[in-house]
């Protein structure tokens, strides 16, 4: 019995760690701290592996760290699901367990150390662990302080059917323009324009306006195509941003008229309340004051 309640109290001073009541206080804080710069400097790492002069000379310091930071995530990962019917009561603990390890942060949490344990996978999913900063937002008490999540959230809901209309015509002159410059150019720049899907390349650097170079038009019909592509790009791929900030700006004069309108009705309610007690001090029958 002694040994249940001993292990009680450590899951819940673990579950401590994690909790939202106590992130910010004491020890969990620092801990919450260290996983986050953990998770910066092991992204920091995996930019500098890329770098060859770098990596080379000190890979078995980057092979070491790494080690340490999969064993730091492992010990995480272990707690959090050793935790997870605190985080998740469902009235059944291995319920809750499959909530936390299919939630969205628990597929993170397991994407994080999930490479290393599965050495013959191709896939370098280590990327995935900066997503896991995603869960320290809550540090910096965006979500107390600040509502401009909630903000973005209600625009791109509100204006999903315009932006979807806006999205699937630039994807139709996407494609239409691909094949026009198929065949106005494959016989010229078989290279370049082999097929459709090459083109698409093309199409998408020239509806953005990026023009990296790298494969243009060197025929007449070519370049007349690409022109007008150019400049049809200039239009459509400008429609999304006006739309979302046209939503903002929206969203904003409510926000603004609706402060005002409480306002105004608490100033009208305060008026009805002075009112009403200025009444009280007199007979509503005869007039005279009454004694209070």
């Amino acid at each position: 019995m002694e040994q249940q309640v001993q292990a009680s109290v450590i899951r819940r001073k673990i579950f401590a760690l994690f909790s939202e009541e106590t992130r910010d206080k004491g020890f969990p804080k620092y801990f919450n701290y260290f996983i986050m710069t953990l998770i910066l400097v092991n992204v920091f790492t995996m930019i500098l592996e890329t770098v060859k002069s770098v990596y080379e000379p000190y890979k078995t310091y980057f092979h070491a760290f790494e080690l340490f930071v999969i064993a730091v995530f492992t010990i995480e990962y272990i707690m959090r699901i050793l935790t997870a019917d605190l985080a998740f009561p469902c009235g059944n603990r291995l319920k809750s367990i499959l909530k936390y390890m299919f939630s969205f942060y628990g597929l993170i949490d397991l994407l994080a150390i999930l490479p290393f344990y599965m050495p013959f996978t191709k896939l370098d999913l280590r990327i995935v662990r900066t997503l896991r900063l995603l869960r320290f937002l809550r540090l910096f008490k965006i979500t107390r302080y600040n509502n401009s999540m909630e903000l973005i959230k209600s625009v791109m809901s509100e204006k999903r059917s315009e932006l979807g209309v806006t999205c699937f015509v630039i994807i139709i002159v996407m494609i239409i323009a691909s094949f026009l410059m198929f065949y106005a150019e494959n016989k010229a720049q078989p290279e370049h324009f082999p097929n459709v899907l090459s083109c698409i390349w093309w199409s998408i650097v020239t509806l953005t306006t990026v023009g990296y170079g790298d494969v243009f038009p060197v025929t007449g019909i070519g370049r007349l195509v690409g022109g007008v592509i150019a400049f049809l790009g200039i239009g459509l791929v400008a429609l999304p941003t006006g739309i979302i900030s046209a939503g903002f700006l929206e969203k904003l004069n409510q926000n603004h008229k609706d402060k005002n309108t409480d306002k105004h009705t608490g100033q009208n309610d305060s008026n009805s309340c002075q009112h009403t007690s200025d009444h009280q001090k007199y007979c509503p029958y005869c007039g005279h004051k009454l004694d209070t």
